[in-house]
């Protein structure tokens, strides 16, 4: 299997190593379908899940497709590595069937029965350790659930009806706009503050931790109108949100459904592309023609272009015409979400079904189970937040992290617990994401979504950063690839 370089491993033996092997890097390179074509029908950068869906609708459709990626590997931010027989998703990972526009992929590439689940019961240490301050604490799932279920019902309250009427329908638009104004001026610490009062000590830990797993950083800087939409999401249930996000993910890895989405598009005969080719600029000539320029010196021309590029890494691109100033300030603010994400394997199947939170904790704030390895250890996922906050760490610091794992565990385990293996990739230092999945600080979602879903000229944006519905997850970033393609391609049809 071929090694990306993304990523690394770590383990007591051989020490850290740089680089993972994936399904998902692409041999060769480079393929021209058309070497003869001087301009294409569509340009897409990027093979992320907006991207593959993009160029997949666009090729079947007959368009000539140039697919640009920078990296040496498709799926952006959500890809699988493979070691030793087990998947170890680096990025987004978690789908359901409650994700209409991915479950549509997984059920189109044969892939519908290939579902694994998080955190299956019945493993020794079989129970959730709470950390708060000095005070640990091992309860029941169910009393996990339960602290979790309330505390966030109570955050998500904002108008005494749990948004069933403000807030119909998570994937519309337009809904309360007033309202929708209103909170989205409205930190999520603001809101924590606001309920405080009704709150336990140890209710409050577990909503801190429950939303910084949420938006990679501290509260002050996460907006309140995107925890509102994740609770619509959820069906306005306590638990209806993890019940469909942190329930299921598959079983053969992201990766393997991506090989199956770029291997159709190929089928088609009408699918170009070039890896490991960075874009610098985009530009659109009066005779409507855009030319997209590498850093290598290579340009591409094309009668449109759909750039995937993430909103975090969107002002590093040179525009011409340039973006209008609402787009490119809402690519300055960014995602606030700069969290890590870290696999550690323990030794042996004790922790299959486990799970630990900390509100403050030294760089994880929460860490649980996700299965068994194929050498029968316990596979954890822990998320920590931005590095540059007082309880983030870096990635470069294999020790800081395993302190950070065992700080989660409950305090007679820690000093007997063998850690095996950890996985991550630094999606922070990551010049092509910048951050992990999108979160919007307060004002930015009134003030600057619509204007991100637009096109520039004959440049098209698509991207899970902006999508409605599950923006920030694979089922929108699906979503706005599907959407952008149908528009270029009326756009193309009617001229």
């Amino acid at each position: 299997m071929a090694q990306t370089k993304d990523g690394f491993t770590w383990t007591p033996s051989a020490g850290r190593s740089t680089g993972l092997p994936s399904i998902s890097v692409v041999s060769p390179p480079v393929h021209l379908a058309a070497p003869k074509l001087l301009v294409y029908d569509v340009i897409v950068i990027g093979s992320g899940y907006a991207g593959l869906t993009a160029a997949r609708d666009l090729a079947v459709q007959g368009k000539q497709t140039l697919l640009v990626e920078a990296r040496d590997r498709f799926g952006g931010r959500s890809w699988n590595a493979s070691i030793n027989g087990s998947n170890y998703e680096m990025g987004g990972t978690w789908i359901h069937w409650h994700m209409p526009h991915i479950y549509r992929e997984v059920s189109l590439y044969g892939l519908h029965n290939d579902w694994v689940v998080t955190q299956n019961p019945g493993s020794k240490e079989d129970y959730c350790t709470l950390t708060s301050g000095d005070d640990v604490r091992n309860m029941s799932h169910d009393m996990e659930d339960e602290i979790t279920g309330k505390a966030w019902e109570l955050f998500c309250n904002i108008d005494g009806d749990h948004l069933r009427q403000t807030w119909k329908y998570p994937f519309a638009t337009g809904q309360s706009p007033e309202l929708m104004a209103k909170w989205d001026q409205i930190s999520c610490l603001d809101r924590l503050n606001e309920i405080r009062h009704l709150l336990t000590k140890e209710e409050t830990a577990v909503l801190e931790c429950f939303l910084q797993q949420m938006g990679g950083n501290s509260l002050d800087r996460m907006g309140l109108l995107d925890a509102l939409r994740w609770w619509t999401l959820g069906s306005h249930e306590p638990n209806g949100l993890n019940n469909i996000a942190l329930h299921t993910r598959l079983g053969s890895g992201n990766s393997r459904l991506h090989r199956r989405m770029f291997e159709h598009t190929l089928s088609t005969g009408n699918l170009s592309y070039t890896f490991n080719t960075p874009v610098c600029s985009i530009e659109e000539s009066t005779d409507g023609i855009v030319s997209v320029k590498a850093r290598g010196g290579q340009t591409f021309r094309a009668k449109a272009v759909i750039s995937t590029i993430p909103l975090n890494v969107l002002s590093s691109i040179t525009f011409s015409p340039p973006l209008p100033a609402v787009k490119l300030n809402a690519a300055l603010e960014g995602s606030v979400n700069k969290c890590n994400k870290v696999h550690v394997d323990l030794k042996g199947p004790d922790f299959l079904s486990w799970s630990g939170m900390c509100n403050a904790g030294k760089g994880l704030i929460s860490l649980f189970g996700d299965g068994l390895t194929r050498a029968n250890d316990s596979h954890l996922v822990g998320f920590g937040p931005d590095p540059e906050r007082p309880n983030g760490i870096k990635l470069d610091n294999i020790d800081a992290i395993k302190e950070a794992a065992l700080h989660l565990l409950p305090k007679e385990k820690r000093d007997s617990v063998d850690i095996e293996r950890i996985v991550s990739h630094d999606w922070n230092n990551d010049e092509f994401s910048k951050g992990t999945w999108c979160y919007l600080p307060p004002k930015v979602t009134t003030k600057h979504l619509e204007a991100l879903q637009q096109p520039h000229g004959r440049v098209f944006f698509a991207s899970g950063d902006w999508s409605d519905g599950w923006r920030g997850w694979i089922d929108g970033a699906v979503q706005s690839g599907m959407q952008v393609a149908h528009q270029v391609i009326q756009l193309q049809r009617a001229s």
